[in-house]
């Protein structure tokens, strides 16, 4: 949907690069790049320009940030272009209707779905690179809470009604067996026949980098074994399912019952203390979850600039 691509696209741009953090931390080593820069300065376009522009920069000049800008440019993209012309209501979470979008809003939602995804490999690489683990995983799983959030309360605490709503009229008539209509909606075919292509390749490239990754580092040779491979590899995307299905949707589910039952203030002051334990405490699910699917000891790892030196 047009309200949420944007977070959606920076966490598939975030996790292509948290993915692929031992393979980039490498190539930036090698290459001897130079990554003591703040995040404003990093994100400044001067920066991003220079750094698009030099072939010898690690950054942006490797096949993982490549598969990303490909994934999002022709996979991402053309999904959601699709659905907003085809079902505008829907897309626009029963907001719009092909009449009254305007063109600008067009050419913003699919140039957002690749800059922003730009835009979270780029924070996530940052933070790598200064062997911030944490901070780096954070940027993923925060945009898929707040992706979840809206689908789930939205901005007036109907966001599920919109999304199980095939049309504007079936929401404003809102009961629950609208979600029957939804399922054999012409929506629900598209959803299907796009994910059915990228969500798959999103996985098998992201657990294929954590485990050749991991590998790597650890002088471990690629096993003979092919089905002990694919094990491991459907493990490791199996943690990331959960983070994302569990993790983040049972976080924006919590904060949606909160505001329901309190109101916005007293609701969002309740869920503070979640969002704290849950996902930003050093001591919370998340490291726990980053630990197990990236394979990582507790604690952060030296700047990428020391070990160049």
């Amino acid at each position: 949907m047009v309200e949420v691509d944007v977070f959606w696209s920076y966490a598939i741009g975030s996790g292509f690069a948290l993915s692929a953090f031992r393979q980039l931390r490498k190539l930036h080593a090698e290459s001897g790049g130079d990554t003591e820069l703040s995040l404003k300065e990093a994100l400044s376009p001067r920066n991003l320009v220079r750094e698009i522009e030099d072939g010898d920069n690690p950054v942006f000049h490797n096949p993982y940030f490549l598969r990303a800008l490909l994934f999002l440019s022709l996979l991402f993209v053309p999904s959601g272009a699709n659905l907003l012309w085809s079902n505008p209501n829907w897309e626009t979470m029963q907001v719009g209707r092909f009449e009254t979008i305007p063109g600008w809003l067009v050419s913003g939602f699919t140039i957002t779905n690749v800059t922003q995804g730009i835009l979270g490999y780029r924070v996530t690489y940052h933070y790598l690179m200064k062997g911030r683990y944490f901070s780096a995983a954070k940027q993923a799983v925060i945009a898929y809470l707040c992706f979840w959030f809206i689908l789930v309360n939205g901005w007036d605490k109907t966001g599920y009604q919109r999304f199980f709503s095939r049309n504007r009229e079936a929401f404003e008539d809102w009961k629950w067996s609208n979600v029957f209509g939804w399922l054999t909606s012409d929506v629900v075919r598209i959803l299907l026949a796009y994910g059915a292509v990228f969500i798959p390749l999103m996985l098998y490239w992201m657990s294929k980098w954590v485990e050749e990754g991991y590998a790597e580092e650890h002088g471990i040779e690629q096993p003979a074994d092919i089905a002990d491979m694919r094990s491991r590899m459907a493990k490791t995307s199996g943690s990331f399912l959960a983070t994302v299905f569990g993790a983040a949707l049972g976080g924006a589910v919590t904060a949606h019952l909160l505001i329901r039952r309190f109101g916005w203030v007293r609701g969002l002051l309740a869920f503070c203390p979640v969002l704290y334990l849950g996902f930003l405490s050093n001591r919370s699910l998340g490291p726990a979850l980053l630990r197990r699917i990236l394979h990582l000891e507790p604690g952060d790892a030296p700047p990428v600039w020391e070990m160049a030196e």
